[in-house]
């Protein structure tokens, strides 16, 4: 996997600059509104995901300052990283059973999922994991691309799609999970170490990183096999008792989170 993550395009100075603004104690809305509006695009795709319906929001947003004003520089930071990587990192996800614009949907469902869960739960985690939460699948980018490498994404694919374990069948061929895949990619670009930790340790069942524990939730929930079926729900609810999260909170953000989708 080094080749693979050694390989990797520079981020565009944009993403660099937001980055730094993030890691700074002294960052101020209107500083990292003028790094992303002077970069058209990057503001146009961060305004499209805020104002999925997934994020219930009211009225639509319809400036930066706004959008980091409702979601938070850290969450903004993963809108914007998420966008630059997938356009960066050309890969086949069919692997996976996915194209990349599913994969986002799928990314903005989770982050959606923990927002309103740990909103009333604790708003000061919110931040990483909000941010973690949309970023956590583009390991995905990496992990296919050296399966293919590997010869094995036939195998992989045919045994995905006989609903085996996403996490075990990466393990399994690649001797680490895509959320590993991910800690590297942000580690090889300079991320916040908070972030990278976080991600290491969603794929271990016994993790006590109370940020993996909630996103392992999530995974269980909503992921690339289901989205809130009654197996993955039943799982989630184990792995809530287990690491002594809050059951209640998590079903009235699940419930207003279909209800969004809707």
């Amino acid at each position: 996997m080094d080749d693979e993550i050694k390989s990797l395009p520079p981020l565009p100075a944009s993403i660099v600059r937001i980055q730094e603004l993030c890691m700074s104690s002294d960052t101020n809305i209107e500083e990292l509104s003028k790094v992303i509006e002077n970069d058209p695009m990057l503001s146009a795709n961060i305004l499209k995901s805020v104002n999925s319906p997934l994020y219930g929001m009211s009225k639509e947003i319809s400036s930066i300052p706004q959008a980091v004003m409702l979601f938070g520089i850290s969450m903004i930071r993963g809108f914007a990283a998420a966008n630059t990587i997938k356009k960066s990192i050309v890969v086949d996800l069919s692997i996976y059973g996915k194209s990349v614009d599913e994969l986002t949907h799928l990314s903005a469902l989770q982050s959606a999922l923990v927002r309103e869960w740990y909103r009333n739960v604790d708003k000061s985690m919110l931040p990483l994991l909000q941010s973690s939460a949309f970023l956590m699948e583009l390991g995905k980018l990496i992990a296919a691309k050296k399966l293919a490498v590997l010869g094995v994404s036939e195998k992989f694919h045919a045994e995905l799609d006989n609903g085996g374990s996403i996490i075990e069948l990466e393990k399994l061929y690649l001797g680490q999970s895509s959320y590993d895949c991910a800690a590297m990619m942000f580690e090889h670009w300079n991320f916040e170490t908070a972030l990278i930790e976080t991600l290491k340790e969603i794929s271990n069942p016994l993790t006590t990183n109370r940020y993996a524990q909630v996103l392992s939730v999530i995974l269980k929930a909503v992921n690339l096999h289901n989205q809130f079926c009654d197996k993955g729900l039943t799982e989630a609810y184990e792995a809530i008792e287990a690491f002594g999260l809050n059951r209640n909170a998590f079903d009235e953000a699940v419930d207003t989170i279909k209800s969004n989708k809707r």
